[in-house]
Parts: C-alpha cells; sequence; structure tokens
C-alpha cells in the first residue's frame, strides 16, 4: 500500500508551510536608555506627559509603522521591543498645567534627523528637543 509514503509526504510538506508561511518570523528586538537634556537623564515629574515613538523609516504594507516606548518619569529611561529595522525617533512632551483647569499645549512632535539601525538588543540615548 501507498498510504504510509503519502502520509509522511503530506506531514512533510505541512512542516515546509508552516515553517515558511507560519507567524511572523520577523525578529524582534529590544532598545532601553535614557532621554537626555543637556546630557543629563530627563527626569520629570509624574504629571508632565512624555512620549518616545520609533517610526519605521521604509513602513511596510500591513505592519506597524511605529512603536511606542515605554518611559519613567523618575529615572529618565524609556525601553521598547520592536521589529528589526531602520527607525527614527520621535518625542513629545507635555507639561503639567500652569494653573487648575489650565491645560499645557504639548510640543509639536519632533522627529530625529538620524536613521537608527535597530538591528540588535542595544542601548540607545535620546536627546530631548527643545532649549
Amino acid at each position: 500500500m501507498m498510504f504510509p509514503c503519502v502520509r509522511t509526504a503530506s506531514i512533510g510538506l505541512a512542516l515546509l508551510a508552516i515553517t515558511f508561511t507560519g507567524c511572523d518570523s520577523k525578529k524582534m528586538v529590544k532598545v532601553h536608555g535614557k532621554l537626555l537634556k543637556n546630557s543629563q537623564p530627563m527626569v520629570v515629574s509624574e504629571d508632565t506627559y512624555v512620549t518616545i515613538s520609533f517610526v519605521l523609516e521604509a513602513p511596510q504594507e500591513g505592519a506597524a509603522n511605529s512603536h511606542s516606548a515605554t518611559f519613567d518619569q523618575k529615572t529618565g529611561t524609556y525601553s521598547v521591543e520592536l521589529p528589526a529595522g531602520n527607525y527614527r525617533t520621535m518625542v513629545v512632551i507635555a507639561l503639567p498645567a500652569k494653573k487648575d483647569g489650565e491645560l499645557n499645549a504639548p510640543s509639536i512632535p519632533v522627529k530625529s534627523e538620524k536613521i537608527h539601525d535597530l538591528t540588535k538588543d542595544q542601548e540607545l540615548d535620546i536627546e530631548a528637543p527643545g532649549k
């Protein structure tokens, strides 16, 4: 009978299909570092809103084009996990209200001039925009 051969071939083809089309095999990298202001970690109050985004330089259809980092206001550090690639950073900072009920407008998002090659786990310090 040929059934065992057909079954073995079917299993082999199924394993090949899973290998080549299975989960998204894009390598993920972990990036961490400090947000710097005048070369020092930017420590801010808990009511200061800070967003650090990594914007993919060559977006791919169907994939996320940016990834937001987790920022720690007490230490001025951040971390993010994202697919390996070339990214620019974008930082937005909103200071706390000067008076109760009066909001400060967030800073204009500032995208870095530099393109970062993020293809492996690494530390990357980012200079905060503005004065």
